[in-house]
């Protein structure tokens, strides 16, 4: 590849697994504040589970942070 691509930024880097923690700290936030709202919405009587979106928020979320720890653990790349 050509110096200054696209694919050498991530290459001996740890950015890649910097930003895959980072992603994956916003997912779990965001995934946790959906679920918050839905049970304050929830009446105790009531047992429903949450949406779909908020079920994917917190497994890609968890996912990307324990890709994250790893790369920057094992300090190679993906």
């Amino acid at each position: 590849m050509s110096e200054g691509s696209f694919s050498d930024l991530f290459s001996d880097s740890k950015w890649f697994p910097a930003i895959l923690l980072v992603a994956g700290l916003i997912f779990l936030w965001m995934g946790n504040r959906e679920f918050l709202q839905f049970q304050e919405t929830l009446p105790s009587y009531i047992s429903l589970r949450p949406e779909s979106g908020t079920i994917w928020l917190l497994i890609v979320g968890a996912a990307a942070t324990a890709a994250g720890i790893t790369g920057l653990l094992r300090g190679k790349r993906f």
